[in-house]
């Protein structure tokens, strides 16, 4: 009985800082965060011009290093509304869906958030707009017990009572996120971009059967500033810095991303940029805007001293994006002429 005490105990503990490790460390990153708006910051729900926006972002990482590698699907839509306090004001709305599992013992992470955002423009012609975003939503997480191995269970004793702690792993917790935005165009050629944002703000815990100690999901920060400069009507300058800490975890990424027209008729334009995430990794990034259709690939070179069991392979991004414009057609009455006699 002692015995498995003592091993239940152990077991809590690894899983303890195993889901710590994870959770703190990784809690869903992208490389280029232009196909995921939304888990940037609440406040980019609805900052575009257009009727309607979908996209979504797919990373695999760590897939030449483990078995089981990290992957994250993430999606999302939104929509400006007409509505505010005054005419040169909105509301963004939209929903933040995803999807991650990383490990041997599958561990998942999904969940969904509804967006809302408010858009005040300072000045009538839109140059100067700050905005506030929030996001509520669900966080499930689980555990695949069947991929669990213990020395009882290779040794033939398929009933290790440990392994039920993984089976009813299955927590739901709440999650409230808030972001802050301000956008300022300083000429007709240039604007700048800044924003803040906090995610986790409710700190909700988890904990396994048979434990008494609660893991909180903790505060993540996120801090980003852009500016788009069309340095002529065929290419435009895009550089980025984003920041991110969560406890004791951070990181900082600065990109140079550039657009080239190709088609002034037909609006396709070529994408490329380079990036680095300090200490970790240089980043590669391409792309086209095709009648519309925005698509966009990312590569991370791993720097670090993790290259030697990765074999400098970080991670690859695959990204989708499309905005919908309708423009509604004026309703005209007819008129009937009566003719003169």
């Amino acid at each position: 009985m002692t015995k498995q005490i003592t091993q239940k105990t152990t077991l809590l503990l690894v899983l303890g800082l195993l889901l710590s490790s994870i959770v703190h460390s990784q809690d869903l990153h992208f490389t280029n965060y232009h196909y995921s708006p939304l888990y940037l910051s609440p406040a980019k729900t609805g900052a575009y011009a257009g009727t309607f926006r979908f996209g979504a972002n797919v990373r695999d990482q760590f897939s030449s290093f483990i078995v089981e590698p990290y992957q994250t699907l993430m999606a999302y839509a939104d929509m400006p509304i007409a509505f505010g306090s005054k005419s040169n004001h909105w509301v963004g709305a939209g929903i933040n869906v995803f999807a991650d599992k990383a490990g041997d013992l599958n561990f998942q992470n999904n969940g969904a958030h509804l967006s809302l955002a408010y858009h005040y423009a300072i000045d009538p012609k839109y140059k100067t707009i700050l905005t506030i975003g929030l996001q509520f939503g669900m966080i499930q997480r689980n555990i695949n017990g069947d991929k669990y191995n213990s020395m009882e269970i290779l040794s033939g004793n398929l009933g290790d009572p440990d392994r039920n702690l993984l089976d009813n792993f299955n927590p739901t917790i709440s999650d409230l996120n808030l972001g802050i935005g301000f956008k300022k165009w300083t000429s007709k050629k240039a604007y700048v971009d800044l924003g803040v944002s906090a995610y986790h703000i409710l700190q909700s815990k988890y904990s396994f059967n048979s434990s008494s100690t609660q893991n909180p999901v903790s505060l993540r920060i996120n801090a980003y500033a852009g500016c788009h400069v069309q340095y002529n009507k065929r290419l435009a300058f895009k550089p980025l810095i984003i920041y991110s800490r969560m406890i004791r975890f951070q990181n900082i990424s600065g990109q140079l991303n550039l657009e080239y027209n190709l088609n002034k008729k037909s609006g396709t334009l070529l994408k490329g940029g380079l990036g680095y995430r300090s200490g970790d990794a240089i980043q590669f990034l391409a792309g086209i805007i095709y009648k519309g259709w925005d698509l966009g690939i990312a590569y991370d070179l791993t720097v670090s001293t993790a290259a030697e069991f990765t074999n400098s392979y970080g991670g690859l991004e695959f990204g989708l994006r499309k905005i919908i414009i309708t423009s509604k057609k004026p309703k005209i009455n007819p008129v009937l002429i009566c003719p003169t006699l």
